[in-house]
């Protein structure tokens, strides 16, 4: 998980015990290299994101059968046995008679949600709105390409959850296990759906694609929020830094034990160095920083 401190830095006035607003770095060096490696690592996926609903809503802008509706009418009767069967009347009754009004909104959705995801805002409306509407066409029976855009825009979430991109970053807090628990439910809801679990035809399944999905949610909810506060006792604490830190990071335990040693420590949070002596030695201090890496979030006032 990516530390908020570069986002939320506050100081207290000596004089009024006031919080002061985070001050203004000017050509300063980044006290967290890896944040910026993140942001590299994610460009390609946002950039493919983009021009892949640039090219969906450019595809239906010069299609004058799409602007006239006759394309949506067309689409609507030829997946009506595929589609979830919940969804068979929305189809009918309410896109189907606009289906004019309806395929024009989808256009200029589909082409803003482009530009927005390539020029970087509004990054969270838009990949909020690209993910509703990647739903819509799951339900509608349209899996293929669907279910991928799905996962990459949940990733560029989180992303801004973590504070990688963005501007808005969140700590989780009782609202992300809310939202794990209904995304949970929303999964079980899909499962009486599901009409193959054929690997070859699985991916063609409208519900088990939507199983599929809700559970990855669900799950990164779950982590993210444990990741945020790891347990306080020595026993299951070495167990999450062994198993459990190591497999979110995918790193071995002994970098693992070492990092999550640096971030607590400093903080008071009781984060003892393990005693087998497999920790990393401490990097210098960076200009700005109290120790060698920012300490991880633990204040409630980063909760959002």
């Amino acid at each position: 998980m990516i530390d908020l401190i570069d986002h939320d830095r506050r100081t207290m006035s000596p004089t009024s015990g006031q919080t002061l607003p985070p001050p203004v770095l000017r050509h300063a060096p980044s006290p967290q290299p890896g944040h910026h490696l993140a942001v590299v690592a994610l460009l390609p996926l946002r950039l493919f994101l983009a021009a892949g609903w640039l090219r969906a809503g450019s595809e239906k802008m010069i299609d004058s059968q799409w602007w006239s509706g006759n394309k949506l009418r067309t689409y609507l009767t030829t997946q009506h046995e595929v589609a979830l069967p919940f969804f068979r009347p929305i189809m009918d009754h309410w896109i189907g008679p606009g289906a004019r009004l309806v395929a024009i909104v989808v256009v200029v959705t589909e082409l803003a949600i482009g530009l927005a995801i390539a020029i970087g805002r509004p990054l969270r409306l838009a990949l909020r709105w690209g993910f509703v509407l990647n739903v819509v066409f799951i339900m509608a029976g349209s899996v293929n390409p669907s279910v991928f855009y799905l996962i990459m825009q949940m990733v560029l979430l989180f992303a801004i959850a973590d504070g990688v991109i963005g501007v808005r970053p969140s700590s989780p807090s009782w609202r992300t296990i809310a939202l794990a628990a209904i995304a949970a439910a929303a999964t079980i809801a899909m499962v009486p759906f599901i009409r193959t679990i054929e690997p070859a035809e699985v991916i063609h399944d409208p519900a088990i694609m939507l199983v599929f999905i809700g559970t990855i949610v669900t799950a990164t909810m779950v982590v993210r929020r444990t990741a945020y506060r790891p347990p306080s006792a020595y026993y299951f604490r070495r167990l999450w830094t062994t198993w459990y830190a190591g497999w979110i990071h995918a790193k071995p335990k002994t970098v693992v034990r070492g990092e999550y040693e640096r971030r607590y420590t400093p903080r008071g949070s009781g984060f003892a160095p393990p005693s087998d002596r497999t920790s990393m030695p401490l990097p210098p201090p960076l200009p700005g920083t109290m120790s060698g890496l920012p300490a991880y979030p633990r204040s409630d006032a980063h909760a959002s």
